[in-house]
């Protein structure tokens, strides 16, 4: 398997506050994205815990593309945690045209229902 490293981008709010509960883009400042142009060779038997992927979510007639952790969340879903990732590689070009939200973010389902309560 074959990555491309991508940066990732904190806002200044983010750096005052890790909003995403301790996901990935708070402890890396570089992640893998799965590329089959990539130049880092990935061991599959042994995945970084910073190796993530393009997915895609459809809504009617658009598509909202995003980047999430190859692992496998541990909780709830993996869910948008305020930053972003881009990379100015023409590889990365071919997959997205502009910063992509990272979505690290993960809680427990007691931690999800105490945030979204009436």
């Amino acid at each position: 398997m074959k990555a491309l490293p991508i940066e990732v981008y904190v806002t200044k709010r983010q750096r005052d506050c890790d909003c995403t509960n301790g996901g990935i883009s708070s402890k890396y400042e570089e992640l893998l994205l799965v590329c089959d142009e990539g130049y880092v060779t990935i061991d599959e038997e042994n995945l970084p815990e910073n190796l993530v992927k393009i997915s895609e979510s459809h809504c009617g007639f658009s598509t909202y593309k995003f980047i999430e952790p190859v692992a496998r969340p541990q909780h709830l879903g993996w869910m948008f945690g305020g930053n972003l990732a881009y990379s100015s590689d023409s590889r990365y070009s071919r997959m997205a045209e502009q910063p992509l939200p990272i979505h690290d973010r993960q809680e427990t389902q007691e931690m999800y229902d105490l945030l979204t309560s009436d």
